[in-house]
């Protein structure tokens, strides 16, 4: 994604041309502050960082909203229409090709702090076979550019409403069809590549308390989901729709120890070499992640 917005930059360069300007919408989105909406007209949209567009909502929104109390702004990042959320240092232009919305919400689970990922690490030592993944190794909160975004005029608020629950749903969010809006993101976790099977171990300590019932899993050929509920009081989720190689969803599951769940994938075809857990697109690839 980041390439393809550098190389539309540098066409627009090489043509003599200044790169288009795209006008943005910033939503606020999180439970219990008052929902708006600020359109941000962007001049250089590879230029200009997510987190010069969080400073310049949170400021509107603070003057549209005096007696509420202020958003701070090391509590909560832009997700994208995924459902994944966005580094403020990360340019605009990387996600522009995607859509056009952005939502402020508040960081996902284990982006601060010391996290399950980071304690597995250290017990098992730099020098195992594991592979392991965390967003949280790039911070999604960095200092706010100088604020050169012109915000253009902002239209009548209205509230942002979700579609109904008997549409369609975002096959890329769930390929279930689950409702995710009331789950945190579980970010940290550890796999295991064998020669049949893939395992994912989420650290969540205590979590072989909840009753079996409380903990979900499904599974497609290329897509799995984890529900979690009422683990601290909180609803979590584990997904993606599309794995980097085909299961057969009928002998995959997860395992419930004492301070993790075990999700064990089993492989379509023995000893697929898996090099991620999700799929991402490679140079020549027809596969779209």
């Amino acid at each position: 994604r980041g390439s393809r917005g550098r190389a539309e930059k540098a066409a627009a360069a090489d043509a003599g041309q200044p790169p288009m300007a795209v006008k943005v919408y910033a939503h606020v989105d999180i439970e219990g502050w008052p929902p708006t909406t600020l359109p941000v007209q962007v001049p250089r949209p590879g230029e200009v960082e997510f987190g010069t567009v969080k400073q310049a909502l949170l400021r509107f929104h603070a003057e549209q909203h005096g007696g509420a109390e202020p958003i701070d702004y090391a509590d909560c990042c832009f997700w994208n229409q995924d459902c994944f959320p966005i580094p403020d240092r990360t340019p605009l232009a990387v996600h522009l090709w995607e859509h056009n919305d952005f939502f402020l919400r508040p960081l996902p689970l284990g982006a601060g702090g010391a996290s399950a990922l980071k304690e597995s690490q250290k017990a098992r030592g730099d020098l195992s076979y594991y592979y392991a993944h965390s967003r949280t190794q790039r911070s999604l909160i960095s200092k706010p550019q100088a604020l050169s975004a012109a915000p253009a005029p902002a239209p009548r608020r209205e509230p942002i409403r979700a579609p109904p629950a008997q549409g369609p749903f975002n096959y890329k969010q769930s390929p279930f069809g689950t409702d995710i809006t009331g789950y945190e993101t579980i970010m940290a976790y550890t796999w295991e590549d064998h020669d049949d099977t893939v395992k994912v171990l989420l650290l969540l300590d205590g979590i072989g308390k909840l009753p079996p019932s409380a903990i979900r899993s499904q599974f497609g050929p290329r897509a799995f989901e984890l529900l979690i509920d009422g683990y601290n009081g909180k609803k979590l989720r584990f997904a993606t729709h599309k794995t980097h190689g085909e299961m057969l969803p009928e002998e995959c599951k997860h395992v419930v120890r004492a301070n993790r769940v075990n999700l064990v994938l089993r492989k379509a075809k023995d000893k697929d070499i898996w090099f991620d857990l999700f799929k991402k697109r490679a140079i020549g690839d027809d596969d779209d992640p």
